[in-house]
């Protein structure tokens, strides 16, 4: 049985790693959170220890693995501009990192992620559900039947006010939208296609974007936005006459990904997973965004 710990459990996502955790019948130790609303927990492991300081659960991990052996993941569930020092956390003690999208706002701390995973021996790896073979299968598929030049993506996650007055609108903290919604996305094309030869934002705020992405012989036109006025989630790719739902299953993924990484798939790989971190961080330059 795998021996897991969460940094971030009181988080937006971090019932979809208790979930995925138990399903693939690994054991949560302990975790973390600065906050403590986290009474899921005992839905899922309610042994596991929780701390709300990161001394004494650093303490604990120490004392864990001199007393009762290794801990075989720390999973990663805290806001995006805290990933770089928690992946790192995790290295220094030995354990494989299972990181929440994006692995960093920045594709300048890639570099020192790699140093550390090669230093300690360790893998990061990054959750990212559209990246399941199957779903990019199936997209390569219909590209290559269709033959088209042009196709139109509508990713949809309504969020209520309180995501306005998060960390998650923080530019700085989570990277906009462009990162803390569209990285799936972007990772998803990027996957299939391969590195995007030119992109134009058309529009951006805290809460919409959308613009063009330039592939080899194709043109992505996407919509990213956080408001629907029925607040309805819609992931759609639509090619041609053809609408392809991309939202079947997508919050249910958490457990497969899981299942491909406790058996050492390396599509999840974070060296694996880095191209749109890239593409992302030309595009918020290319709005002012952040600096180059």
């Amino acid at each position: 049985m795998k021996k897991f710990i969460i940094i971030g459990v009181a988080g937006f996502v971090a019932k979809r790693h208790l979930q995925a955790i138990k399903h693939n019948s690994g054991e949560l130790i302990a975790s973390h959170d600065i906050n403590d609303s986290v009474g899921i927990i005992d839905s899922y492991f309610p042994e596991s220890k929780f701390f709300n300081d990161i001394s004494r659960f650093e303490r604990f991990i120490d004392e864990f693995k001199r007393n009762k052996g290794s801990i075989d993941y720390l999973v990663i569930c805290s806001p995006n501009y805290l990933h770089d020092f928690h992946i790192k956390l995790g290295l220094r003690h030995g354990m494989d990192v299972i990181c929440e999208k994006p692995l960093v706002i920045n594709p300048n701390l890639l570099s020192g992620l790699f140093e550390y995973e090669k230093k300690f021996d360790k893998n990061i790896y990054c959750l990212l559900q559209l990246r399941l073979k199957k779903n990019v299968q199936k997209m390569k598929n219909l590209l290559k039947n269709k033959g088209l030049k042009e196709i139109n993506i509508n990713y949809v996650t309504p969020r209520g006010s309180w995501y306005d007055y998060s960390w998650k609108s923080d530019e700085e903290k989570s990277g906009g939208i462009l990162i803390n919604i569209g990285i799936h996305l972007f990772d998803f094309l990027t996957e299939v296609l391969g590195n995007a030869k030119d992109f134009k934002i058309i529009k951006y705020n805290n809460r919409e974007s959308n613009g063009v992405l330039y592939f080899d012989n194709l043109k992505v036109n996407f919509n990213l936005s956080l408001n629907s006025k029925k607040f309805e989630t819609k992931r759609e790719i639509i090619i041609g006459a053809e609408n392809i739902n991309i939202d079947q299953n997508f919050s249910n993924n958490h457990s497969e990904c899981y299942k491909q990484i406790l058996n050492n798939n390396k599509t999840f790989l974070a060296k694996n997973c880095s191209k749109s971190i890239f593409l992302v961080n030309k595009m918020r330059i290319s709005i002012g965004a952040i600096n180059n």
